[in-house]
């Protein structure tokens, strides 16, 4: 973004947002050339600014930001007379907003579809930026495959839609977390679409309460031109009457859906559309999909004409075959919802007398209350091996002993506790046969494990194709 002064930038926040910037001292003079929330990256000419966060307060570092050469400082009090404050209620919100003012408010010259929700956002997002490119246009996702975080702090997220804007780009497609909601992130951003996937237990040790996580998902749809609404779900229908501006409310159960292990068809739009992805969580990720390229402008023929082409999304009940006689699925399912959603997927592709394995964990320093319900979501499977995942800073047989918790021992299942996840992956396809799926949860796409303040690299899929080349190599595969 080119640079601009400081009086413009304010006087631009201001007339969108009156009142939101305060200035003190002398604004005159002062050029802005860039812009972050990180101390350790302000230069001459930056303005920074100082969040509160739940570990580092930015205001701490005002001082070093002066020292520095930083041209001013957005907070939520005057810590220096050496630099402008530009004052702020909520140096989140101001940081949103300021961040869209100076790099020229991309989201107004290109289409930008959020997505929200619980399951189904990366899949989406990277549907969406599909079918508009296989239609010929030019698009872009944003979200866990392509970040650290599902959502970027806001002045990287509206970096990144300039960058998407100059670039010629005519749709972006956006994961929207709730944390990114709920403090802020995307405030100032204008949205085309906003889609609603579902509301299912997850991120409690940040909201506390479910009302609190369905609010911040609700605060979305107050930036969005149309909502696109599963309205299968409950959290969905009340969604759907809070919402004050045109809605698509779309039933995504995929009822009429003919299930088959690499490939999906369904009814959609008077036609029956095929697409080379399995699992009824994919047909009700394509549904929404389908519907969010109509609204950007799509035919019908040429969004079915998309779906048949859909490649593989990463991590999302992702095939693993490497000759064996049984299915093997890497998913990113680590809710309790997705859970069970992916144990009955795997369910409907296998015969009568097959068995569905699970091999799964649970985040260590994540919500520590869906542990248990885990568990006992875990009981739909034949087989349940409970393992670590990314156990993080807390003991990975602590983060077991809360998913036992909701396990009923009683359980017609087979469970198993083992520590190791390479080892809990390599005992289920040793003791898989022809007619079984392994279903291996948690991490799909990612490619490390988390093991204190360490990432080790870890591929499930890798992990799997060896487990399976090394019971080939002893011939029992």
């Amino acid at each position: 973004m080119a640079a601009t002064t400081l009086t413009d930038l304010v006087a631009d926040v201001n007339q969108r947002v009156p009142g939101l910037l305060t200035p003190h001292g002398d604004l005159e003079g002062r050029l802005v050339q860039a812009i972050s929330d990180d101390s350790r990256r302000v230069e001459e000419g930056t303005l920074f600014f100082a969040i509160r966060g739940e570990v580092v307060d930015g205001h701490d570092y005002i001082e070093a930001v002066a020292d520095a050469g930083g041209v001013a400082v957005v907070a939520e009090d005057v810590r220096t007379e050496r630099i402008p404050t530009l004052l702020a209620e909520s140096s989140r919100v101001a940081t949103a907003h300021t961040s869209a003012a100076f790099h020229g408010h991309p989201s107004a010259e290109i289409q930008v579809v959020a997505v929200t929700g619980t399951n189904g956002k990366t899949s989406i997002v990277n549907l969406i930026e599909h079918l508009v490119r296989h239609a010929g246009r030019t698009a872009e996702s944003f979200g866990t495959l392509t970040g650290t975080l599902t959502t970027a702090a806001a002045p990287r997220f509206q970096e990144r839609l300039r960058s998407a804007a100059d670039s010629g780009v005519t749709v972006v497609a956006a994961e929207v977390s709730s944390h990114a909601l709920d403090q802020h992130r995307v405030d100032g951003t204008t949205f085309a679409i906003g889609i609603f996937t579902n509301l299912t237990q997850d991120h409690l040790d940040y909201h506390a309460t479910m009302e609190a996580y369905f609010q911040a998902k609700a605060r979305l749809f107050s930036m969005c031109e149309v909502a696109i609404i599963d309205v299968s779900n409950e959290w969905g229908r009340r969604l759907a009457d809070l919402v004050d501006i045109p809605t698509i409310e779309v039933d995504a159960t995929a009822e009429t859906a003919d299930l088959r292990p690499n490939g999906s068809s369904f009814d959609w739009q008077g036609q029956r559309v095929s697409i080379p992805l399995g699992g009824r969580f994919n047909v009700s990720n394509a549904i929404l999909a389908a519907e969010a390229a109509l609204c950007l402008g799509l035919e019908v023929d040429d969004v079915v004409a998309g779906l048949v082409a859909v490649p593989q999304i990463p991590g999302r009940f992702e095939w693993v075959a490497a000759g064996q006689l049984f299915g093997i699925v890497v998913d990113y399912s680590h809710t309790p919802a997705g859970l069970e959603a992916a144990i009955a997927t795997a369910r409907e592709l296998i015969p009568e007398d097959g068995r569905v394995f699970v091999v799964f964990g649970a985040g260590g320093d994540r919500d520590p209350g869906k542990r248990p319900m885990m568990g006992a979501a875990s009981l739909s499977a034949d087989v349940v091996i409970v393992t670590s995942d990314n156990p993080r800073t807390e003991d990975p047989g602590t983060i077991i002993d809360h998913i036992f918790q909701g396990i009923d021992m009683s359980a017609d299942a087979t469970i198993v506790r083992e520590v190791d996840r390479r080892a809990a992956i390599g005992m289920a396809i040793a003791d898989a046969r022809e007619g079984d799926i392994v279903v291996i949860a948690g991490k799909g796409h990612e490619q490390y494990q988390i093991i204190g303040e360490t990432r080790h690299e870890f591929d499930d899929r890798l992990v799997a194709r060896s487990a399976v080349n090394t019971i080939a190599e002893a011939g029992r595969a």
